[in-house]
């Protein structure tokens, strides 16, 4: 009896003190990301900053240049340089130089297709030639934010200097999804080509994502826009949006050995995104006290009336306790930092793959004074003197706190445990007066 108290104790203690939160997605992939569609925020991540070569996702950057900047009902001419800088064994519809195309149907044959040829056209209509079509690449890559990233060419055959990560594609991927024609062209499972002054109507492309076909074992309804990937060095590659009345997510997945795998990788990474993780709504009263503080280690004051409620992913078991914030200050303003706390990160770590220091969110602050007009001003009552000392004093009744409640839960356990060895004492003298 009492063995059985002591164990039910320690479980209760290992499930409210620890909280045993969701496993992590078991994937084929080597490189994989998942991505909040909305705002961006990184879900998980497996070594989603290894720079690898990326295929043909790359042509998801080649379709966000032309969404950005170019004009889809124009018509463009097939130049020789678009025609012969293709591997003619690699994916090509065999467009021909001098053969009238409109934009329209190139993006339907790169997407759908991967065309090559098509994606090279593209380009030339854009900047005139590959290498200032690629330099707009790099260029685009870096506002971006992509810092594992450089382009060669605009179709994703291996070239020396052409990688990219999970990460970075995720976020080119989002970034493309932000234009509805991308899910248009993408998502299509078949496109039939206009005539034009080469070839006659009737060719068509069919599309090599198995999760839009309603009648393959890898349909996925969520999928709603995606392009795949395959070379020798690159291996399978994917980038896909997936939505659901629970998420709107977006996945990337490089350097998978089998064609499948990208398939059911991104079901697996939708499935953990909806069932591991939840939204967590925080009120401005929430987070007051904390911004102010983080504010003035910045050396500046803010309008805490001007905060508002923010929402974000959580994993599980995590809630606005788990959150801490850093303020950045900028020639451009003021910025909230939103990332996890300290004590929670192992659990988030265990999870997601992530640290936990990196910025889920980040919050436009209101200034009250100028850093240089706050810096006299009296500390409010509420807040606490900042300082080494403090932040000392602060973690040492932290620890003092954690060592008296583990002090206190031994104490019980020994007491019980005394109990236990007091009765079976009890017992054993029944049983000799007995005798």
């Amino acid at each position: 009896m009492g063995k059985k108290i002591i164990a039910w104790l320690l479980a209760c203690f290992v499930l409210c003190g620890g909280g045993a939160l969701a496993a992590q997605p078991v994937l084929e992939s080597p490189s994989a990301c998942l991505m909040d569609a909305e705002t961006g925020q990184i879900l998980y991540e497996l070594d989603a900053q290894t720079e690898r070569p990326m295929a043909s996702i790359t042509k998801t950057m080649t379709a966000l240049l032309i969404l950005e900047q170019g004009d889809l009902t124009a018509t463009t001419v097939a130049t020789a340089e678009a025609i012969n800088s293709v591997d003619l064994q690699s994916t090509r519809v065999g467009f021909e130089p001098g053969e009238q195309l409109k934009v329209d149907t190139l993006m339907y044959c790169m997407l759908v297709y991967s065309a090559n040829d098509a994606a090279n056209i593209l380009a030339c209509y854009l900047d005139g030639n590959l290498q200032s079509f690629v330099d707009r690449m790099n260029a685009r890559a870096q506002e971006l934010g992509c810092t594992h990233t450089h382009f060669a060419n605009p179709n994703g055959l291996d070239a020396d200097g052409h990688y990219s990560c999970a990460e970075d594609m995720a976020r080119i991927t989002r970034a493309a999804n932000q234009h509805a024609e991308f899910a248009t062209y993408s998502s299509a499972v078949s496109y039939e080509l206009p005539a034009d002054n080469v070839i006659p109507s009737g060719w068509r492309v069919d599309t090599r994502v198995n999760m839009f076909k309603t009648d393959d074992p890898l349909y996925d309804a969520r999928v709603y826009a995606a392009k795949t990937g395959w070379t020798t060095n690159a291996h399978n590659t994917f980038v896909a949006c997936g939505k659901s009345d629970k998420a709107h997510l977006i996945v990337s997945v490089l350097g998978c050995p089998l064609k499948s795998g990208i398939f059911t990788d991104t079901t697996a990474l939708l499935n953990y995104g909806e069932q591991c993780y939840q939204t967590c709504t925080v009120t401005a009263d929430d987070y007051k006290k904390a911004a102010k503080k983080a504010a003035r280690r910045a050396d500046c004051r803010i309008d805490a009336d001007a905060l508002s409620d923010f929402s974000l992913y959580l994993p599980t078991g995590m809630d606005a306790d788990d959150l801490a914030y850093t303020c950045e200050v900028t020639q451009e303003g003021a910025q909230l930092a939103v990332c996890i706390a300290k004590n929670s990160r192992a659990a988030y770590t265990a999870v997601t793959n992530l640290d936990g220091a990196q910025t889920l969110l980040r919050l436009p602050l209101t200034l009250e004074k100028a850093p240089d007009e706050a810096a006299g001003s009296a500390v409010p009552e509420e807040t606490e003197p900042a300082g080494g000392f403090w932040q000392l004093l602060r973690a040492a009744g932290t620890v003092a706190l954690v060592v008296a409640g583990a002090a206190a839960l031994l104490l019980v356990l020994l007491f019980l445990l005394g109990l236990y060895r007091h009765i079976r004492r009890r017992k054993k003298r029944r049983k000799r007066r007995k005798r």
